[in-house]
């Protein structure tokens, strides 16, 4: 399964593939209100609103919230095993490494990209006003857009889009799997996890574990490799490096 080309640029999802969850969540559950935000990804997988306003919803809870209190708790979102080691490796092969979330705020991204050492993050940008969130930026990042922000990092760094690879878990990042040159799904059974932590009578669990197989065999053929895992150590020998 060795590739004979290391790829030049390699984006990640965030949550559940760099991050063992999903920031947001995480964050929510700590302030108090994280039922309410698992409850509108429910909506999204079921199909009751559309991504947009999802993302509107998601992020209108947290206005409001002082940054500080934010900020801290960042510095202890689980990291997915293997994440730290395998960013530092591939950098250290000369692989620009980055993400690109649908899910994750710019700023939740920037300080997970700090403690990570990624050379980009992109994500919804968030207004700061005296501390306090105070409204979000548009454009948000969605499935139509996602594709053309990897193409203009790709394109920055002189990079073609076949010299590429993308690690993700879900339908948003079928973007850039019909994109590049190398795509992964890391299945990491974060999203199942997250859902069904809410309180749903057996035949609303049963009709969510199906449409969430159905979403996830979608994914799955849209990816060159699947990884059934929770270690990104796992994906190295896929993109041509020796695991250590």
């Amino acid at each position: 399964m060795l590739r004979k080309t290391i790829p030049k640029l390699v984006v990640f999802d965030c949550d559940g593939v760099l991050v063992d969850g999903y920031v947001s969540i995480f964050v929510a559950e700590r302030l108090g209100f994280g039922d309410k935000l698992i409850s509108i990804y429910k909506d999204l997988v079921t199909s009751k609103i559309n991504f947009n306003q999802a993302m509107e919803k998601a992020l209108q809870l947290f206005i409001g919230v002082k940054e500080e209190y934010v900020k801290n708790l960042l510095m202890q979102v689980p990291l997915m095993r293997g994440a730290e080691e395998a960013v530092r490796i591939m950098k250290d092969k000369g692989i620009i490494v980055g993400t690109i979330s649908t899910g994750a705020s710019q700023y939740f991204l920037e300080i997970l990209g700090k403690r990570l050492g990624l050379d980009f993050f992109v994500g919804t940008h968030v207004r700061i006003e005296n501390g306090v969130f105070v409204n979000i930026e548009h454009p948000i990042v969605n499935f139509e857009n996602k594709g053309r922000i990897l193409s203009e990092i790709a394109s920055r760094h002189g990079i073609l889009l076949s010299e590429c690879a993308a690690i993700g878990d879900d339908a948003s990042n079928i973007p850039l799997f019909r994109l590049v040159g190398t795509s992964i799904m890391f299945d990491s059974g974060c999203l199942e996890r997250e859902l069904l932590k809410l309180k749903l009578n057996t035949f609303e669990q049963a009709k969510l574990r199906l449409i969430l197989w159905l979403a996830k065999r979608h994914v799955k053929k849209n990816a060159h490799y699947v990884i059934k895992s929770r270690n990104l150590m796992d994906i190295l020998n896929i993109i041509g490096i020796n695991r250590p």
